[in-house]
Order: structure tokens, then sequence, then C-alpha cells
């Protein structure tokens, strides 16, 4: 049986997470009520939480912006490429913290990820008081 978690269209099946949303009217020509199906690839929950709420923002964005209708195939490759991105990058971010002696640890990679867009916020919009860096 499929279990509903946290983060919206999230879905753990047996030891795997899938995300499935359903498919804004405004993006496809399907009926209504008509969903995605894509397996995250993961059986960490916090990973998947991760990948789920970035699929899920850019179905936001998408949903927004798009003036286009696109296939349900199209919708599905899409998302696809999206997983497989963040994936990657949690790879990476894994791979660069078992460098430093704290590989897995999940909750260390959220403490990197959390640095990281303090890092480029004030790279954007300056630091809050001069001198500061």
């Amino acid at each position: 049986m499929a279990v509903r978690h946290e983060v919206e269209n999230l879905i753990r099946r047996g030891n795997i997470f899938y995300w499935r949303p359903r498919v804004p009217a405004a993006l496809i020509n399907c009926g209504p009520g008509s969903r995605l199906s894509l397996s995250l690839h993961c059986s960490d929950h916090r990973k998947a939480q991760m990948i789920g709420r970035k699929l899920n923002t850019r179905l936001a964005e998408l949903k927004l912006n798009s003036k286009e209708m696109m296939s349900k195939q199209q919708l599905q490759k899409l998302f696809e490429h999206e997983r497989d991105k963040e994936l990657e990058r949690l790879d990476e971010i894994n791979m660069l913290a078992r460098r430093n002696g704290r590989g897995g640890d999940v909750e260390e990679m959220e403490l990197d990820l959390e640095a990281g867009w303090a890092c480029q916020l004030v790279a954007k919009f300056g630091p809050r008081e001069p001198g500061c860096f």
C-alpha cells in the first residue's frame, strides 16, 4: 500500500519513493485527473523529500509560466531529467561530504545545502552590513 508523506505528491511503495502529481489541465490535452508517476530511485526519506520539493517547484513554475501545451510523455521526460539532475547534485554533495569525513549523513547534507543557499543570497544581494565579508 502506498504511504503519503509530508511533501505533497510524495508516495512510498515498499522501499522506493515515487512522485505522483496531478497534471494541470493547462499543460496537457488529457482528461481531468490524469497523473504522472515517477520513481525517484531512492529509499532515503529526506533525500526523497528534497527531490519531491524540487519537482513540485518545477511543476508550479510550469503551471504559471507555460503558455504552450505539452503531451504527457513530454512532461514525463522533462521531470525525469529534473529528477536525474537533482540526484546527481545530491550525489556530488554527498561525495564532497565524504571527503570531509561526513559522508552519508543526510542532516549534514541539508546543512551544506542551506549554507550554499546562504552564500548564493549574499553573492546576489550583498551582505546585510557593510564590511561583513
